[in-house]
Formats: C-alpha cells, structure tokens, sequence
C-alpha cells in the first residue's frame, strides 16, 4: 500500500510538472513584440524570458494558504533553461507566419475574380501575343533585308553614275556615221576629233617644211591638239573614277544581295519555329481552368490575329529575285569591262592622231560610242532596257504597304516620345526620403545575408522608342503574367499568400497625385515618399524615390498597350499585309494605353478591355504586377526591411520559438529504494537522490 500511494504521488507529480511547465512556456512567449502585431506578426519582445519562465514556476508550488493544509506534492524547482530561436527575419518562419496570417482573411476568391478577369481574353491574348511576337523578329528581318537590297541598287546607281560624262566626250550626240569636217575649231568630243582628222592632217602636211612665219595653219593645228588632249584626259579621268567603283563597289553590291538571301532564309526559318510557342501553354491553362465564382463572357479566340499571322509567309521573298538581281549586276560588270577595253582603245587612238597618219580614228570611236551607249542604255537612262530600274520595280512590288506602315511608326514613335518624356520626369523628379531609402538598402542588404541569399539588381523602368519594341515587350510582359496566374492556378501556396500580405499590409501611391505632379497641375513631392510607395518598392525594389515610380508607370502602360495592341490587331486584320496590320495595331494600342493612362489617374479605374467592362484600380494592377515579379526571396525580404524601417524592430533580432527544460523533485514517502530498483528495471530516466525523486520535462512553443 505504501508503494502505490508513493506511485500514485509520483504520477500526479509528472502530470503537474508538464502542465506547469507548459504553462510557464504559453506565459513567457505570451510577451510578444506589439509593433509587429500590426503587421500580423508574432516575435518575442523585449522582456527577460528567463526570469518570466522561474517567476511562472515558482508562483506554480507556493505554500496552499488553507490552514492546516497537508502537502501531498511538495514540488521542488532544482534547474530551468530557455532557449529562444528562428528569427522572423528568416524567410521559412516569416513566409510561414504570412500564411498562418492570411488564412484568415480570404484572400483566394479575390485573387481567382481577378484571375477570372482575364479568364474570357486568354485566346485573344494568346493569339495577339504570339502574332506580335512572330511579326517583330520578321519586320526586323524585313527592313534590314530590303535595306541591304536598296543599298545593293544604290551601289549600282553610284557606280553608273561614275560614267555619266563619257557619252558626250565620245561622241555627241551618238551616230553610227562620223563624216570629215574641216578644222575650224577645237574638239570636244573623240568623234569630232575623228571627224576633224583628215582636215588635220591635210593642213598639217601643208605647213610642213615652211618658215614658222609662212605656215597658214599653225594656230588652227594647235587649237586641234588641245582639244585631243582635253578629250583624252577627260576620257582618262571618267574611266578611272568609274574604274575604281565598279571593281571595289559591284562586289560589295553581291555581297549585299547575298546577305538579304541569308536573311530570307532566316526569315523562313522563324516563320516555321513561330508555329509553335511555350509560352501558349499558360494562356490555355488559364483559359481551361474551372475557377469559382463568375467570369465575363468570352471577347473572342483571337482567329483575327491567327489569320494575319498566317499570311508571314508572303513577306518572304521568291528565291529567283536575288538571282535576278545578282546576275544584273554581274551583267553590269561585264558591260563595263567593254567600255573600259572600248574607252582605252579609244585613248591609245587618240594619242596617236596627231603624230600618226592613217589611224584608225574613227572605228575605234564608233566601237566605244556603241559600248557606252549600250551601257547607258542598261544602267544609267530611264527606259524599258534599265535593268536597274527593272529591280527597283521588282522590289517595290513587294512593298506595296510600306509607305503607311513607316507613316504609322512615325506617328507611333512621337506618341511613344510623349510617354517616354513623362517616364523621365519621373524617373529624374523624385528627391524625397532619400534618407529613408538609405536606410531601407542597409536593412534590405543585411535580411539578404541573414538569409544567405544571392545579391540581385532591379532593373531600370523603360518604354522602348521603336513601336515594335515597345509592343513586343508589352506582349512579353503579358506572357509573364500570364505565367504567374497558370503558376497559381497549379500551387495556391506561398506566393498567393505573400502577394495578398504585401496588399494587405503595405502602402501604394495615388495614381491621381502622379499624374498631377507630372503636368505641373501643383502635385505635391511626398507622392515620392517612401510610406507611399512600399508595395511598389515590394515588387521592383529599386532603393530611390523614383525607380519604383517610374516602374509601376512604366508596367502599367506595358500591360495597357497589349490589351489595346490585341484589339488593334481585330481591327485591322483587313489590311491585309501583315506588317502593315503589326504597326496599324501598335498605332492603335499606343493610342488608347495613353488614354487608358489619363482615365486611370482621373477616374481611379480602367476598363480591362473595349470588350470586357470590368473594371481595374491602381492596386489591381500592382496586384498582376506581383504575379509577373516572382522572385519571392527578394520580396520577403523588402517586407522585412520595411516592416523594420516602420517600426525599428529588427525581425532578425526577433524570436519565434522557445524551447525550455525544467528539472523539479518530489520527496518519496516510503520505500525510495523500492522505487529506484524499479526504475532501473524499467528504464526510466528519474533519478532517486536522498529520498527525493527528480524528474526533467521540456516544453516547446512556437508563434
């Protein structure tokens, strides 16, 4: 009997130690942190959790104030120890405590209705992406090669035009017939000289052998020896000149052909990679995917934008063009080697006119006459025989709509202008709070060592000058978001919840008061401020009073102008030529994205698009923007410098968990050796010491 009542005293004694050890764990980590419970974060305070744990204990086994009472555990505090761990700055306890957090505030059916939003234009925005994304790489490809075609045509032109003199230093005007003249005035032209020639000679012989003061003729020979040296030099010049540029310049002309066929066999290439496309993958998910709650009704599948993709393959051009146009210009190689042999010939006659009788003047004038002219003919005049004029034709018959295209990007670029002019007044205007960016950048840098993570930089906010790259980036920006939602479609985990706790917890600024500030209209300069600004800080992380501003503009009007591009691609998807319908459709989204721009800072709303009339905020668009910035590292760990800047609590200085041991004692009644033999048989780890029996219990508790 006297053994169990012992038993029965050391059961309710271990009973009693786990709860009160328990309860002194619940009590010690009750003082938590005040400043982070506004950001819906537990973090130990700053109050002695040992000394809190033994004032706990030892109030737990204070004497019973009941008179008389009779001690059945006469509890016994030997030792205690705390440990205290997993700071709140490390990513897994902070994105754990976000979850424990937003669980409770039913973030998922907000973020599925906006998801829902862009449910219905997943195929138009499909289709209208991978058309822009296709028709960019081919008008790039388009203009490059057609430029190096004009500037093949244009090395024949300026060659050509290198002999544009000659035909009136051979003979002019052209005539198969040279009939003798008499010697009455000096030559200009080699048939002249030919047709002056027996008179030259006639009169040369009859001055021959007189007294200097008897010859007749003297001045009438001399005039014609000039004029043959005139010709000839002038005949010398127009063949070096021309000389030089055809053998150095034609090739370079093939050269050119040759690298516009390369690119239109690149051109071929593209267009078949372009069938498929990874990216489409997440427009489909999102499009198939069966969320609750209700979503607009479809805008369309995109067969407008398929169909103008469709017709890329007539941008290519046919194989037999470059052949055309390389043989022209061997061919205008080949005539110019006649007319070099031709005018060269001509020279070596005309040297020997006036030393040589019986030269054969006047063949070897008619021979260069018909070279030049036949080259003329061919490479210089206009007339049906231009073979120059013949590839001009053939290239133009291709570019029936390049003329309104370069008008649309002419029109596009200067509205881009605009917008890119308001990014940099943003970009250069905000000085605010540069202290307090200092600051943000120490705490941020020291959570990402904390955390061991790698060092990253935010890259620079920027509309692109080109309308096709501007359309081409804001069609990539709608790929990543688009990646984002199939990504939360297939994990509803930790980023849902720390893009709901950043909206949920952090400021943004009003669009409204930056549009102000930009038009001069006495915005106020704290629109800069960092408080007003922390979830954009969030999602782009520059550590500045503008990078973020000028970011969030930036993304905003990206996501506006491939909305608005899609819708410009159904509109003009009767244009026909693809590229025309690429930079009507760009012309259109640059248009109304700046008017959606205007709208959304006036009115506080946009409308997702002409076909769906659901309305979008300022913050939901920062709310897609976190789907598209993914990097998930970096944005706990802005949170965590912001909540530290806010309110100068350090949460890697903040503890989660506790864990404790205590080490307490009972007397034994009777029989303590009984009890220790039978705690060896059994294993148990209670000591026995001088009639006392000891036991060690540990408690663990976590926020």
């Amino acid at each position: 009997m006297a053994v169990f009542i012992d038993y029965a005293r050391i059961a309710a004694f271990k009973v009693q130690v786990e709860r009160m050890t328990h309860a002194a764990m619940r009590s010690v980590m009750s003082a938590y942190d005040p400043a982070l419970r506004e950001y819906g974060l537990f973090g130990y305070g700053d109050s002695s959790g040992e000394n809190m744990m033994a004032k706990v204990l030892n109030d737990s086994v204070k004497p019973s104030a009941v008179k008389d009472a009779f001690p059945i555990l006469d509890i016994q505090w030997d030792t205690t120890s705390l440990g205290m761990e997993r700071e709140l700055g490390k990513y897994a306890i902070f994105n754990r405590q976000i979850q424990e957090d937003m669980k409770y505030r039913a973030p998922v059916d907000f973020t599925l209705e906006v998801i829902n939003r862009f449910k219905p234009m997943s195929g138009e925005m499909k289709e209208a992406a991978h058309t822009v994304d296709l028709l960019k790489k081919l008008q790039k490809l388009y203009d490059k090669r057609e430029a190096l075609l004009d500037e093949a045509i244009e090395i024949q032109e300026q060659s050509a035009a290198k002999l544009k003199g000659l035909p009136e230093l051979v003979m002019n005007p052209p005539n198969g017939a040279i009939y003798d003249e008499m010697l009455e005035e000096a030559p200009v032209t080699a048939a002249e000289a030919a047709a002056r020639y027996t008179d030259f000679w006639s009169k040369k012989t009859a001055d021959e052998g007189l007294p200097l003061l008897e010859q007749q003729y003297i001045s009438e020979l001399g005039r014609y020896r000039s004029g043959v040296n005139n010709v000839v030099m002038g005949i010398s010049a127009s063949m070096q000149s021309s000389t030089q540029a055809h053998q150095t310049n034609l090739p370079e002309a093939i050269t050119k052909i040759e690298e516009a066929r390369s690119i239109n066999e690149e051109m071929k290439r593209v267009i078949a990679e372009g069938q498929n496309r990874l990216q489409n993958a997440d427009y489909d998910k999102v499009g198939s995917s069966d969320l609750p709650g209700q979503s607009p009704g479809s805008t369309g599948n995109g067969n407008e934008a398929r169909d103008t993709r469709s017709l890329a393959s007539e941008l290519v051009r046919e194989e037999g063009l470059f052949d055309r146009l390389g043989e022209r210009v061997s061919a205008q190689t080949s005539d110019f080697t006649q007319v070099r042999q031709a005018g060269v010939e001509l020279n070596n006659q005309l040297r020997n006119v006036t030393s040589q009788h019986g030269v054969p003047i006047k063949q070897a004038v008619r021979q260069a006459s018909q070279a030049t002219e036949r080259y003329m003919d061919s490479f210089v005049r206009n007339g049906a025989s231009n073979v120059i004029l013949q590839s001009k034709r053939e290239l133009e018959s291709g570019r029936g709509s390049d003329a309104q295209r370069k008008a649309n990007d002419k029109e596009s670029k200067s509205k881009l202008k605009e917008v890119r002019r308001v990014l940099a007044r943003i970009e250069n205007g905000g000085s605010a709070s540069s202290e307090a960016f200092k600051s943000l950048e120490k705490f941020y840098n020291a959570n990402i060592a904390f955390n061991q993570a790698g060092a990253s930089t935010s890259e620079k906010a920027g509309i692109a000058g080109d309308p096709y790259e501007s359309g081409g980036n804001a069609m990539s920006g709608m790929d990543s978001l688009f990646g984002g939602m199939s990504g939360l479609l297939e994990n509803l985990g930790d980023e849902l919840f720390q893009n709901e706790y950043a909206l949920a917890y952090f400021n943004s600024m009003d669009f409204g008061q930056l549009l102000g500030w930009t038009e001069g209209d006495g915005g106020a300069d704290d629109v800069f401020d960092l408080k007003n600004q922390e979830l954009e800080y969030i999602i782009y992380g520059f550590h500045n009073s503008s990078g973020n501003i000028a970011a969030a503009y930036a993304e905003i009007f990206g996501i506006r102008l491939a909305i608005r591009t899609a819708e410009g691609l159904i509109e003009n998807s009767k244009l026909g030529n693809p590229l025309l319908v690429l930079s009507a459709a760009i012309l259109h989204g640059i248009t109304h994205a700046i008017k959606d721009m205007l709208t959304l800072a006036k009115e506080g709303s946009v409308e997702l698009s002409k076909m769906i009339k659901i309305k979008l905020t300022y913050r939901d668009h920062l709310r897609l923007f976190l789907l598209m910035h993914s990097n998930n590292e970096r944005k706990l760990s802005r949170m965590l410098a912001l909540i530290r800047w806010n309110t100068g609590v350090n949460p890697e200085e903040k503890q989660t968990y506790a864990a404790g041991s205590t080490r307490s004692s009972i007397r034994l009644w009777f029989l303590p050796g009984v009890v220790r033999s039978i705690g060896a048989v059994m294993g148990s780890e209670e000591q026995v010491e001088d009639g006392r029996l000891f036991v060690e219990r540990r408690a663990d508790y976590s926020y």
